[in-house]
């Protein structure tokens, strides 16, 4: 059994879409949770810098998302403020590419690709050690071609969250040293469950992926009761003590989060 205030940590969630990130996260805290929380676009992360940076268990990742790029939210002025804040912190995300429906069209892959390509050499810029979290929706292959172009798995660390790809992909990105993050959304799928099985434990992390929309609450729990679902479906897919893989994505989480 997992002890009730055993720490959780959930590797990509997006508080800023909370009504009130900074509350979101004591909640948070004073349930036992660690955060990753991503944001979409560099103004939001400008927003919640100053609010979130003094909540001990969060690290906030600046972002510039696919979908945000794709129809043009996130301008040529707005995409060279993310270059521009890229090399002073260690926490990106959420990046990627999103070939999926409209965003299909040539003209939007073009835009996102080379989106994607300016972003990660921005990341290479500055000194240290990036944590990296991807988006990648019928475009797992292309994101890790531009990772390996990059360099990226040796300067950073690569987690693809709910991942998508082939089973090919995966075992690219498992060879290349990439994590993955894990929600209960990934684990209701077949091949979720079938991927997360295969998936060695020390690169599996927990996820929620929540809020799903700007201006809904995370209550905290609701968020542990999330991450303690996609743990006990990561536990029974690996016939392994819940305690055990708590606390082995936790101290895998916390390496990544230098929480």
């Amino acid at each position: 059994m997992l002890g009730p205030m055993e720490e959780l940590f959930d590797m990509h969630c997006h508080l800023g879409f909370t009504p009130n990130p900074a509350a979101a996260a004591e909640a948070g805290q004073r349930a036992g949770i660690g955060a990753l929380s991503c944001t979409v676009e560099p103004a939001e992360y400008e927003r919640l810098s100053p609010l979130l940076t003094p909540c001990e268990n969060v690290q906030l990742g600046l972002g510039a998302h696919p979908w945000w790029i794709a129809d043009g939210r996130i301008s040529a002025q707005e995409l060279e403020s993310f270059c521009a804040q890229a090399p002073t912190t260690s926490y990106i995300g959420e990046i990627g590419l999103d070939f999926s429906g409209a965003r299909d069209a040539a003209e939007s892959r073009m835009r996102q690709t080379q989106a994607l390509e300016r972003i990660l050499r921005a990341c290479n810029k500055g000194a240290g050690e990036k944590l990296l979290s991807l988006h990648a929706v019928n475009a797992a292959s292309v994101v890790l071609d531009l990772l390996e172009e990059a360099d990226a798995f040796a300067r950073h660390q690569v987690v693809f969250h709910w991942f998508s790809g082939t089973s090919g992909d995966m075992a690219r990105t498992v060879r290349a040293g990439g994590f993955f993050s894990v929600g209960p959304r990934m684990l209701a799928s077949r091949r979720g469950r079938a991927y997360a099985r295969q998936i060695p434990l020390d690169r599996l992390l927990l996820e929620t992926d929540m809020p799903s929309r700007a201006g809904d609450p995370l209550p905290a729990g609701l968020w542990r009761a999330e991450l303690g679902n996609a743990l006990a479906g990561l536990s029974q897919l690996k016939e392994l003590p819940t305690a055990e893989v708590a606390e082995r994505l936790a101290e895998t989480s916390r390496r990544l989060l230098e929480l």
